[in-house]
C-alpha cells in the first residue's frame, strides 16, 4: 500500500494531465517543478547575492532603479523586525553600526546569521504558516471551547522553522505523520494539521457536520499546498483556475478515511504489534463477559447522558452509536465517534445509576472480568488531538 502522502501527490498532479486544461492552465506557477534558473546578467555594481540580479532585471524592465542602500541603524531595524518581529536593542544597534564602518558586508552577514539562529526567528515565521492552516487555540463558532492540546502543533511549527527542517519532510509529516513515522511524537503532532477545523458540539445533523469538516480540510489543503483556492470547484468546474469539480472530490476522497484520535498509542512498530497481539488475547478471553456488561451499561449511560443526550439524534445515527466498533463500517465509526463527542457519558456514575438485580449482575460480571487482568497488556503512552484513519480506502 502506498503511503498517504504519495497517494495525495497523485491526486494533486493528475489534473495537470487532463484534456480539459489549456497550456496556460498547465503553466500555472505552483504546478511547476522546482528548478535552478540561470542567473541573469543584471544589477552590476549593486547585486550582492544570487537573488539580487533577478530583482534588478525586473526593476530594469519597469524602468526603475534600486533604492539607495539603507543606513546601518535603519538596516538593522528592518532586518531584525523582519526575521524576529522584534526591534533590536540599543546595544545591538551600536554594535552593528560600528561593525558596518569597517566591513559592511561581513557585518550584515553576521547579523543575519545571528537572527536566523535566534529562537525568535521560528516564532516569527511560524505565525505566517499558522495563519495559512487556520490554527486556533479554540473550536470557533459560538461556544468556542478551548483546545488544550492545540499548542503542541504551534510549537511543532516553531521548532521546525528553527531546526531548518526540509520542506518536503515538513509537508509529509502534516499529511501523514502517523504513517511515515508512527513512533515519532513529533510526526504525530504534525497530524494536528488535520484537526484545525472549526467545530461545535451541538449539531444534530452530524453527517452534514462531517461533510463540512472534510470540505474545510480539502479547501485549506488547496490554499496551502497548491497555492490556489479550490472551493469553487465543490459546486462546479472552476471558472478561472485549473481544477474540475470531479477533481475537487477526488482530492476530498483522500481525506475521507480521516479519524480524529484523542488517545493515539505511541511506540515503535514492534511495540504496537506486541500490544495489539496481547490485547487481542485479552479481548478473546473476555468477549462474552464484555458483551454482557455492554448490554447492561450502554442503555443506562445513553439514557443518563448530558448535553441534550442521545435522544436528539435521528434513528440512523442512534443505530451507528449502538453498534460495537468491530461491527461498524468505517463511515459509521466516523459518524458514531463524532456523535459521541456530543454525548456526556459518565461510566463512573454506573454504581449509583444501576439498581437491584441489574446492579448485582453488573458487579458479578465486573469481578469476573477482573480475573483476566493478567492478560491485559501494559498500556502504551498516548497522544491527544491527532489524526489517523479508519482504513486505506475512502468510506463510500
Amino acid at each position: 500500500m502506498k503511503p498517504r502522502w504519495a497517494i495525495l501527490f497523485c491526486f494533486l498532479v493528475t489534473p495537470l494531465f487532463a484534456a480539459d486544461f489549456s497550456k496556460e492552465d498547465r503553466a500555472w506557477w505552483s504546478f511547476q517543478p522546482v528548478r535552478k534558473p540561470a542567473i541573469p546578467a543584471a544589477g552590476k555594481g549593486w547585486a550582492k547575492n544570487d537573488i539580487d540580479p533577478f530583482i534588478a532585471r525586473k526593476l530594469a524592465a519597469q524602468k526603475l532603479a534600486p533604492a539607495k542602500t539603507a543606513e546601518a541603524r535603519t538596516l538593522i531595524r528592518r532586518v531584525t523586525f523582519d526575521l524576529t518581529g522584534l526591534p533590536p536593542t540599543p546595544a545591538e544597534v551600536d554594535d552593528f553600526f560600528k561593525a558596518s564602518i569597517t566591513n559592511p558586508n561581513s557585518a550584515f552577514e553576521n547579523l543575519v546569521d545571528r537572527l536566523l539562529a535566534s529562537p525568535r526567528f521560528g516564532e516569527r515565521q511560524a505565525r505566517f504558516w499558522l495563519d495559512l492552516v487556520r490554527y486556533a487555540d479554540s473550536d470557533g463558532y459560538n461556544a468556542d471551547h478551548p483546545r488544550p492540546e492545540a499548542w503542541r502543533y504551534r510549537d511543532y511549527v516553531i521548532a521546525s522553522f528553527n531546526a531548518d527542517k526540509p520542506y518536503d519532510r515538513f509537508v509529509r509529516e502534516q499529511i501523514a505523520g502517523d504513517e511515515i513515522d508512527p513512533a515519532n511524537r513529533e510526526a504525530l503532532t504534525a497530524t494536528m494539521y488535520l484537526r484545525h477545523w472549526i467545530y461545535e458540539y451541538n449539531q444534530r445533523d452530524v453527517e452534514t457536520q462531517w461533510s463540512d469538516i472534510l470540505n474545510d480540510i480539502t479547501d485549506v489543503t488547496g490554499d496551502v499546498f497548491l497555492a490556489m483556492g479550490v472551493q469553487c470547484a465543490r459546486c462546479h468546474d472552476h471558472k478561472f483556475d485549473s481544477i474540475l469539480q470531479k477533481d475537487y472530490f477526488r482530492l476530498r476522497a483522500f481525506f475521507e478515511p480521516l479519524q480524529p484520535r484523542e488517545a493515539m498509542p505511541l511506540g515503535s512498530v514492534a511495540a504496537r504489534k506486541k500490544f495489539a497481539a496481547q490485547q487481542h488475547k485479552w479481548e478473546e478471553a473476555t468477549q462474552s463477559i464484555r458483551q454482557k456488561l455492554r448490554a447492561i451499561e450502554q442503555p443506562v449511560l445513553l439514557a443518563n447522558s448530558t448535553k441534550e443526550g442521545f435522544s436528539k439524534f435521528n434513528d440512523d445515527i442512534k443505530a451507528m452509536i449502538r453498534k460495537r466498533r468491530k461491527d461498524r463500517t468505517g463511515y459509521e465509526h466516523q459518524i458514531a465517534e463524532l456523535s459521541l463527542r456530543q454525548i456526556g457519558l459518565h461510566p463512573e456514575k454506573l454504581p449509583e445509576l444501576l439498581k437491584g438485580k441489574q446492579k448485582a449482575e453488573w458487579e458479578m460480571l465486573r469481578a469476573e472480568l477482573a480475573k483476566h487482568d493478567a492478560l491485559k497488556p501494559k498500556l502504551l503512552p498516548t497522544m491527544a488531538f491527532v489524526a489517523s484513519d479508519v482504513g486505506p480506502v475512502a468510506p463510500p
